[in-house]
């Protein structure tokens, strides 16, 4: 279970962690991954125990165009537009997001067979789990994530990823198996 998160220690971190709610990633490390830099990072700069560089900057610019001036002084808007990115899907008449259902099916299908042929079942629970986060995931990865086409083209990715993902979890330490 994720400990919850602390009040950060600085108006920026405090502007960094608003800016991942606003833009409906409330998970860290899909966060982080959009971004290109580690969940610990991410964490560290919202808690405001970090500052980042200005690589990270531009990327918060690039990715879900950030006003940095915003960003760095608190003044003027949040985005440069004015909201917030639209996050993967299409959205309601109320402007929130919904999830492309057949994607998701289809991601959890991915799940699914992929812990399989690795001899591993899931609980419907952790199967539900695993499958937000992999959608989550193959979301993020996208340039536009509206696109299905684009969505479905990342597949064999998301496969490749969740197959080394479970590869590792089997060698790691305390597993009761080892690597070859």
């Amino acid at each position: 279970m994720a400990r919850p998160e602390s009040e950060p220690k600085t108006d920026l971190g405090r502007r960094l962690r608003d800016v991942r709610k606003a833009c409906a990633v409330p998970d860290r490390e899909a966060f982080a991954k959009i971004l290109a830099v580690s969940k610990n990072s991410i964490a560290h700069y919202e808690r405001g125990e970090r500052t980042p560089d200005a690589s990270v900057l531009e990327a918060y610019l690039d990715r879900f165009g950030v006003n940095l001036n915003w960003l760095i002084s608190g003044h003027g808007p949040m985005f440069l537009d004015g909201a917030p990115p639209e996050p993967g899907g299409s959205s309601t008449d109320d402007g929130k997001p919904t999830v492309q259902s057949g994607i998701f099916k289809e991601t959890s299908k991915l799940v699914h067979e992929s812990h399989k042929a690795k001899g591993v079942t899931l609980p419907s629970d952790a199967h539900l789990a695993e499958t937000v986060s992999r959608y989550n995931e193959l979301v993020a990865a996208a340039r536009n994530p509206a696109d299905e086409g684009e969505l479905r083209a990342l597949f064999p990715w998301l496969e490749l990823r969740i197959s080394q993902d479970l590869e590792e979890a089997q060698n790691a330490p305390g597993s009761g198996k080892r690597s070859g």
